[in-house]
């Protein structure tokens, strides 16, 4: 049985490995039409929890010769979802509220343009090495916020920020990883 030293575990974790803890999320909204929608421009500083969502290659199942055989098919992405504080004005809950009334309002059930493509933003994820350099991109293409969750509130609630999630959907992410091999001049 093989087994590898420690010494050759570290030396793999350049940099001692990813930190989750090390990112911010910035969220480009629609048009300028929405009311509050620049409130969104504080979410690096409010957004206190995101995940990166996971890609599926769903099998197409073909019959061949008495036997299942198992092509690629189409490629699904997972649901993308963040978590915000929320600060005593509101901003960022707001401008999901509008942004959702946006594409479908609540009073008339008329939507605040004709072009789906007006209802679309654009939602960047960046993860930081522990020597603050970017490490990679996540750009998350077509968006538009499909739920606001609840915020609790509680008598027995002392010492806590209000929170809440936010449910997106998306086209499709892209994601562009940095050079981050220089940051300790390279390990090789």
């Amino acid at each position: 049985m093989a087994i590898g030293k420690i010494s050759d575990f570290k030396a793999a974790l350049t940099l001692g490995g990813a930190r989750p803890s090390l990112f911010d999320v910035k969220i480009n909204g629609p048009v300028a039409t929405v009311p509050n929608i620049e409130a969104l421009a504080k979410s690096q500083y409010q957004c206190s929890t995101t995940s990166i969502p996971g890609l599926t290659v769903t099998p197409m199942e073909k019959q061949y010769f008495g036997r299942t055989v198992k092509l690629p098919g189409e490629m699904t992405f997972g649901t993308l979802s963040t978590t915000f504080i929320n600060p005593e004005d509101y901003g960022i809950r707001k401008a999901m509220e509008a942004w959702m009334e946006y594409i479908n309002g609540t009073e008339n059930n008329l939507a605040g343009s004709v072009l789906p493509s007006e209802w679309y933003g654009a939602v960047k994820i960046r993860q930081y090495t522990k020597t603050g350099s970017v490490a990679i991109d996540f750009d998350f293409i077509d968006c538009w916020p499909s739920a606001v969750d609840a915020m609790e509130l509680n008598y027995d609630t002392t010492g806590a920020m209000e929170e809440f999630s936010v449910t997106w959907e998306y086209n499709y992410y892209t994601s562009t990883a940095q050079d981050t091999s220089t940051a300790l001049g390279d390990q090789e």
